[in-house]
């Protein structure tokens, strides 16, 4: 196969590695109540699952591109983490216990913790910078489409294929991608030479992590809505139980919809518009769920909140990036994968609170709320970096 070809394919592999990830991570909120009654644990032991997979895998991205992205080649990362994360689905399909598929989740977190980021480094690396946005926006529609859909599909398989199944389907996926990944993935690029350098100035993180608090609030302000999607549709929205599949597939649509938006429109105009069109575009939608919209107008604003949140993470990406030398890239890029996950699980746990304490009602004035933190420390950022 042309060298060419190999090349254009490398992002679509990197791609179903990220929807792999993706999908393991946040499947646990559809399967919980089958797993939990059939290892006989408290239904509240599943939100466990979520949990130690986002600290873990939130404390090892960085932590392996700091300690092994200096000794081994991306390729030789990327392997070894998805043969990790295929072997600990396998073992979490399998488990007796409620502590065994812990522990499998654990390991499905390092798996995916050398992988996320090193796919995010070396597709950036295989092309011109003119073109990062492109190539970040399909790697990362993998995650993009797990995040939106990851949970239905896994829904549905568990009613065909029961827990233990669907766990199975989602590591044959993983076995998929060590396939692929083996076959064409390059043995050598340049990205690994500069990650051995010794570095030529020191990495100044006062700007990324600004940036990187950017992400955390984008990510927190999205999950207040998402967590509790289902609810709001149904509940605040009056969005019938027949209706529902058709709305969370709208919503689905439209969020990979964002994503493709973002890749085709970041190395055209920018990153920094698209940042701020997607913080303007969300609040718009989030104040229109303050108002009475009957189950139609729900679901068409509530999927147009994520196509206006996955318009975010391409740009983000760049930007930071950006910021940094090449020997750099996969160190922040592991960074922004932590931040994202810590922006689920506060985002999350914030619309637990809000749903319990206050209401359904209160979830977009607290997003409102977080989104508008996170646009002033976005702001913060662009003074520091002038």
């Amino acid at each position: 196969m042309p060298t060419q070809t190999i090349s254009n394919l490398v992002p679509w592999i990197l791609a179903l590695g990220m929807f792999v990830i993706g999908t393991t991570s946040l499947s646990i909120l559809g399967l919980g109540p089958a797993l939990t009654r059939d290892l006989a644990t408290d239904p509240t032991d599943a939100g466990w699952l979520v949990t130690a997979f986002a600290a873990t895998f939130a404390l090892a991205a960085p932590l392996a591109q700091f300690t092994l992205r200096r000794r081994l080649a991306p390729r030789t990362l990327i392997l070894a983490g998805a043969s990790i994360l295929a072997a600990s689905l396998i073992w979490a399909a399998l488990a007796a216990s409620f502590q065994a598929l812990l522990v499998a989740r654990i390991a499905s977190a390092i798996g995916g913790a050398l992988i996320a980021p090193t796919s995010a480094a070396l597709a950036i690396s295989l092309v011109a910078a003119n073109r990062r946005g492109a190539v970040l926006a399909t790697v990362f529609a993998g995650f993009t489409l797990a995040t939106v859909g990851g949970v239905p599909i896994a829904t549905w398989l568990t009613l065909w294929l029961e827990w233990r199944g669907a766990i199975a389907a989602i590591g044959v996926a993983a076995v998929l991608f060590v396939a692929l990944a083996a076959i064409y993935l390059p043995r050598d690029t340049g990205v690994s030479n500069a990650a051995q350098k010794q570095p030529s100035e020191d990495l100044q993180l006062l700007a990324p992590v600004l940036l990187l608090m950017g992400t955390v609030g984008m990510l927190s302000t999205q999950f207040v809505i998402y967590a509790l999607m289902g609810e709001l549709l149904g509940q605040q929205f009056g969005v019938s139980a027949g209706g529902l599949p058709f709305a969370i597939l709208l919503f689905g649509i439209l969020g990979v919809a964002g994503n493709a938006a973002a890749g085709a429109l970041s190395d055209r105009v920018g990153p920094e518009p698209l940042v701020w069109a997607s913080f303007g575009g969300l609040a718009a939608f989030l104040s229109l769920m303050l108002l009475d919209l009957g189950p139609y107008l729900g679901a068409v604003v509530i999927s147009g909140c994520a196509f206006m949140g996955t318009l975010f993470a391409t740009p983000q990406q760049s930007r930071l990036v950006g910021l940094v030398p090449e020997q750099h890239h996969g160190f922040v890029l592991a960074l922004n994968s932590s931040a994202s996950y810590l922006g689920i699980a506060v985002g999350s746990a914030l619309a637990s609170a809000l749903g319990v304490s206050t209401g359904l009602w209160a979830l977009p004035v607290g997003a409102l709320g977080l989104l508008a933190l996170t646009a002033a420390v976005t702001f913060a950022f662009g003074v520091i970096k002038k």
